[in-house]
């Protein structure tokens, strides 16, 4: 940090297994960070910074993190939201603060790690997802998963709990791999368990073959529930095999409108036009989570030091992102707990677009 700068460290997965989900998340980054420093940064500040490829490997997570901290001299870091698991320990004896989505578990158990959603958090669920499809009507569902890593099945119990809490009982739990499954004869277990319901953390690849393979063995689903598949460019590739799914967000959908989502659209315009398709969910982790770091900085004060850091950021109560999240966020109370609100959207009967559903954020009760 000097008087006119403070450089962060940007790390994240431009490489490797689980790159595809992440391509606009640089992007989002950028865009955040043009606007505040066109507005004149933060305290007079600029904010610049190097970044890192983990390649999806949490080793090289730990030797990007290491890179960034000690040779780049970043005062905290925007973490992608693959294997950030792989520098945590690390981060938190330097006391860096780290921003990001929370995919892995690790994200629970540090002070110094911020996010807007948890998903994987330490214990207890939420009501909403089983709410939602029982209200569809669905009663027997198949949970089905594309990666079956420790904060995936957590999540996965989390999501059984809150079935099981609205009264649908789960009668399959299986993994499903592009290359490995068979899809017909899932559908076929499928249709034996007189399944009604398909729901589980499914990439929308996966999901793209399963459900014509659903649709041709006469299953009949009332509910297909996942997390992924909010992003304008998969329906272009998958959007009529998707049709009728329903996506849960951790932010408001673009469909929605607004001036917050008109300000995001044309900041990334400005500041990433190589990302020729904005809406998409990758852009808008990328943004958020620069957008709390500049929060971070914000509450730190004229002299910021990284304790001054973490301690502002966490006695912020009413964080939404500018009104891009469902709800406001306690950031003093969020660490690794369950998220009870999100908006919802469904693939429309074509593929061609994203209808939000009427309520578009529903919210449920924790479940212990």
């Amino acid at each position: 940090m000097t008087d006119t700068e403070v450089k962060a460290g940007l790390l994240f997965s431009d490489t490797g297994a689980t790159s595809s989900g992440t391509l606009g998340f640089r992007a989002g980054v950028d865009a955040r960070l043009g606007v505040a420093n066109a507005e004149g940064g933060v305290h007079g500040r600029k904010i610049v910074y190097s970044w890192r490829d983990d390649g999806s490997d949490p080793h090289l997570n730990l030797v990007g993190a290491r890179e960034l901290v000690e040779s780049e001299e970043a005062f905290g870091l925007l973490e992608g939201p693959a294997v950030a698991a792989g520098s945590a320990q690390y981060l938190a004896g330097q006391d860096i603060p780290a921003i990001g989505l929370a995919a892995e578990a690790a994200w629970n158990d540090y002070e110094n790690m911020f996010s807007w959603f948890y998903v994987a958090p330490k214990s207890g669920s939420s009501t909403v997802y089983g709410e939602f499809v029982r209200g569809q009507g669905g009663t027997r569902a198949a949970l089905v998963t594309s990666a079956l890593n420790p904060a995936v099945q957590a999540f996965q119990q989390q999501l059984g709990a809150s079935l099981q809490a609205a009264g649908v009982q789960v009668e399959l739990t299986v993994e499903a791999l592009n290359d490995v499954t068979s899809f017909e004869a899932l559908a076929a277990r499928m249709k034996a368990a007189n399944v009604d319901t398909l729901a589980g953390v499914l990439f929308p690849d996966v999901l793209a073959k399963l459900l014509p393979a659903v649709r041709a063995a006469g299953v009949k689903l009332k509910a297909v529930l996942v997390p992924f598949g909010y992003d304008q460019r998969l329906l272009a590739q998958l959007g009529p095999a998707l049709a009728g799914t329903v996506i849960y967000t951790t932010f408001v959908p673009f469909e929605a409108g607004g001036p917050t989502h008109r300000a995001f659209l044309k900041a990334m315009q400005t500041y990433a036009p190589q990302i020729q398709a904005p809406a998409q969910d990758a852009a808008l982790y990328g943004w958020l989570t620069a957008d709390l770091f500049l929060h971070g900085l914000q509450a730190a004060g004229p002299c910021p030091t990284r304790q001054a850091f973490v301690q502002g950021l966490r006695a912020v109560h009413n964080y939404d992102g500018g009104g891009l999240l469902p709800g406001p966020i306690d950031l003093a109370t969020n660490r690794g707990r369950s998220s009870d609100c999100f908006d919802f959207v469904r693939v429309s009967d074509d593929g061609t677009s994203y209808q939000p559903l009427e309520p578009v954020m529903r919210c449920g009760r924790p479940i212990s």
